[in-house]
């Protein structure tokens, strides 16, 4: 959905010069795609310029619990991702990319497993049940998202096997628009999904050099990039100073992770294609670098 200017009140809140940066954002804000005046694009790793809050989902609505982290000062619709834990992981290993997003106007759910030993395969399955639980709290009375989120535009992201669960989601899950690994893992996967070869939205991946584990090195993102299919929007950047441990938020192996994150998500889950000329190359901390279908 477009968003153009505010309401008259809140144009005049804003000053002379707000009111001509609404208009110049408005106007080329891409046809369908969420855009706010006050979200300039460029490259932010910190938090962005909304206010933002959480709550737990209800018991027993998702398989192992989720935390939902939603921009509170943000105009409506918001795009979401659902990010998925690594092996032996919980939530709060990677709670800091919650507020990250939903600064930027995205909702960020974190999710748990039902145990932490959870395989690749059925991280999946219950990366989906989160995912349609969260199409849920856009209709269920007493949700602070209640007729707030755009379904059409909901992602996929996670961490080592939740990494590896999030590609499998990327060609199974009717609709996603995105999807996004950390050190992903399929090596023990079942499912072929986990292989790249039938994903069909755009897709961004991360991994570490120093990453020599079983978990999340071995070549299992440079296989899966390569994989994913001719014409297909992705993007693949191996950081060289970072191991496998370095994914709990947008700065912890350095902060072009969170630039590009953020870009990627604003371009292919918000539609907001003016944040595409962001996702070069970083200047420093590149052991390998590829995209392609990016304009």
């Amino acid at each position: 959905m477009k968003h153009l200017l505010p309401t008259l009140g809140a144009i005049l809140g804003i000053g002379i010069g707000g009111l001509f940066t609404a208009a110049a954002q408005a106007q080329s804000c891409p046809t369908n795609a969420i855009c706010r005046y006050e979200d300039t694009p460029g490259n932010y790793s910190d938090n962005g310029p909304y206010g933002y809050d959480s709550y737990t989902m209800p018991f027993l609505s998702t398989p192992g619990g989720a935390t939902v982290y939603y921009p509170r000062t943000a105009q409506p619709p918001y795009s979401l991702l659902v990010f998925t834990p690594p092996y032996t992981g919980t939530q709060i290993m990677y709670r800091d990319w919650g507020p990250f997003f939903a600064s930027h106007g995205i909702v960020l759910v974190t999710m748990d497993s039902r145990t932490i030993y959870d395989s690749v395969d059925s991280r999946a399955r219950q990366q989906q049940d989160v995912l349609d639980a969260m199409k849920g709290e856009n209709t269920r009375f007493g949700s602070p998202l209640r007729g707030k989120l755009d379904t059409s535009r909901f992602g996929a992201t996670g961490w080592s096997m939740g990494g590896g669960a999030t590609w499998i989601t990327s060609a199974e899950y009717a609709g996603l628009k995105t999807a996004m690994s950390f050190a992903g893992h399929n090596l023990t996967a079942v499912d072929s999904d986990s292989s790249g070869r039938n994903t069909r939205i755009p897709t961004i991946l991360f991994n570490g050099a120093l990453d020599t584990t079983y978990l999340g090195g071995l070549g299992q993102s440079d296989g899966v990039y390569n994989s994913i299919p001719y014409g297909v929007p992705k993007l693949f950047y191996e950081a060289s100073n970072a191991g496998h441990f370095a994914w709990g938020g947008p700065e912890d192996a350095n902060r072009y992770v969170g630039e590009l994150a953020l870009a990627f998500q604003k371009t292919y889950l918000d539609g907001d294609s003016r944040w595409a000329q962001f996702l070069d190359r970083p200047p420093f901390y590149v052991a390998t670098f590829a995209k392609a279908n990016i304009p």
